[in-house]
């Protein structure tokens, strides 16, 4: 798993932009204190949201809440930025299957490109191989802020409000045990993917079966997303920062994503057991 071990929470200095000629121009650059990093151009009346304000404000929001891990992202130039929470306790822990624990997991993020607003969105954690697991409808999950607001009380809502639907995504995921999904049931959807070359395609259906082997994962419709939850988290880099904010990262997310509205087509249409 991916270790940042760059400083998050830099000063980000705003300069004034000009041509070499001396002609202003109605911009601000956005720069990390500690690199000299240009983060990003912005307008002049442009609201810079620091990462240490969001964290701050979301260490208030989960007070007394258990959190057993805290792991950073950053981007190449530090630009974007995530914090993933795991937390601890029964109360966010869930069995899919005996001996197979999924938690909850809180990213919070944040950008200096004037296009990244800060928010969250939950996932899931899949303890066992250390999967992080996308959820269905990230929409229902995800939440955005345009603009700071100084509010703990509506975050911790705002959390506390998609928890029952995190619960009901856990549900869908032990209906997937229950139905079959072979290497090829696993091609066929891969091949499906019209937003795949035949490289990276090729390259995902071969780690099919050495990764069901490797995790002990069954082969149903949980095992085959679960493939992909473990190629995205593990199989994945970019070539500085994160792999998290790597173009392969994010389509194999994609890919997961699509499995859940994923019902099959002919011969090769899934069929759930009993």
């Amino acid at each position: 798993m991916y270790q940042e071990k760059r400083n998050p929470f830099f000063n980000v200095r705003k300069e004034t932009v000009h041509t070499s000629s001396g002609i202003d121009i109605p911009k601000v650059a956005l720069i990390n204190d500690e690199t000299d990093d240009v983060l990003g151009l912005v307008s002049e009346n442009y609201e810079l949201i620091s990462n240490s304000a969001v964290n701050s404000l979301f260490d208030e929001a989960l007070n007394g809440l258990k959190i057993d891990t805290v792991h950073d992202h950053l981007d190449a130039i530090t630009r974007r930025w995530r914090r993933r929470i795991l937390f601890g306790g029964d109360a966010f822990n869930f069995e899919v299957l005996p001996g197979d624990t999924v938690g909850l997991l809180l990213e919070i993020f944040n950008g200096y490109d004037a296009r990244t607003a800060f928010g969250f969105e939950l996932m899931g954690y899949r303890s066992i191989c250390e999967n992080g697991q996308i959820l269905g409808k990230r929409s229902l999950f995800r939440e955005s802020f345009a603009h700071y607001v100084e509010n703990p009380e509506r975050l911790r809502l705002s959390v506390d409000g998609k928890l029952e639907a995190f619960k009901d995504n856990v549900l869908t995921w032990t209906e997937w045990t229950q139905i079959p999904f072979t290497q090829e049931n696993f091609n066929v959807f891969v091949d499906s993917r019209d937003y795949l070359g035949k490289k990276v395609a090729d390259t995902i259906k071969d780690a099919y079966e050495p990764t069901m082997n490797d995790q002990n994962l069954n082969e149903d419709k949980y095992g085959a997303y679960n493939v992909l939850t473990f190629l995205a988290t593990h199989a994945t880099k970019a070539r500085s920062g994160s792999n998290v904010f790597s173009a392969r990262h994010n389509t194999i997310n994609r890919m997961a994503s699509d499995l859940y509205d994923y019902t099959g087509s002919g011969e090769m249409g899934l069929v759930v057991n009993g």
